[in-house]
């Protein structure tokens, strides 16, 4: 799976992208920088904890896997 449509189901599963910069306790920016260049590797791991989005997707560069995000999940919004 791509990390930014992983990265896409993540914001929604956790309620948008305020709402996972709330959660995480960083800016909204933040957010959207890691929708153009990836989430940083500081984060995945909260990333993670919070939507259940697996890091091997978030970043497949750094985490090898298996698991599957729901295909009804990666339909846009």
């Amino acid at each position: 799976m791509n990390q930014q449509i992983a990265l896409k189901v993540a914001i929604r599963r956790a309620g948008g992208m305020g709402a996972l910069a709330r959660k995480l306790g960083i800016n909204y920016q933040t957010i959207q920088y890691w929708l153009e260049a990836g989430i940083s590797d500081k984060w995945i791991v909260d990333v993670e904890k919070i939507t259940r989005v697996p890091r091997e997707q978030l970043r497949p560069d750094l985490f090898r896997g298996r698991t599957i995000v729901p295909s009804k999940e990666l339909e846009p919004a």
